[in-house]
């Protein structure tokens, strides 16, 4: 069962979900002697491993939108070069009112700012607006290519 998180007043049940929070030790300001847990920073199941790095799609999602120009779809594919270390390539949206003059400047700030607040190098593509799928449901952010074996 789980419950909303942003109803007040009510206890708040949550058991299994791959949500990945912290407890906090301070009392709620109501008086409410429930445990109360810190905002949600991701989920288990979407979490990749990249470099030794534990890294979660809204981390990426989250330096994306602090860029102007940048548009919110985006995907992660993770590939194995030939010499056998990783890569990854982040393929985003530019927004709807910029320019495909300014793409190799989006990129070099995307990629500066991913290796900047999540310490890993990737490489950066800017697409057309509109080009990446969308969906109604859940869209799928991460596509690992590499030889797992």
């Amino acid at each position: 069962m789980v419950t909303t998180l942003s109803k007040e007043g009510s206890p708040l049940i949550r058991y299994r979900t791959h949500d990945v929070t912290r407890l906090m030790d301070s009392m709620c300001p109501c008086g409410a002697p429930f445990p109360m847990h810190d905002r949600i920073l991701g989920r288990t199941d979407d979490m990749f491993i990249y470099k030794a790095v534990n890294i979660y799609p809204s981390q990426i999602d989250h330096v994306l939108s602090q860029v102007k120009g940048i548009g919110s779809e985006f995907q992660i594919h993770l590939k194995q070069r030939e010499s056998g270390r990783d890569m990854m390539l982040i393929m985003v949206e530019r927004a709807l009112d910029s320019k495909k003059t300014d793409d190799e400047y989006l990129s070099e700030q995307v990629a500066t700012e991913i290796r900047r607040k999540i310490l890993v190098r990737c490489q950066v593509e800017i697409l057309d607006y509109g080009s990446l799928p969308r969906t109604e449901r859940k869209s799928q952010r991460v596509f690992d290519h590499r030889n797992n074996t």
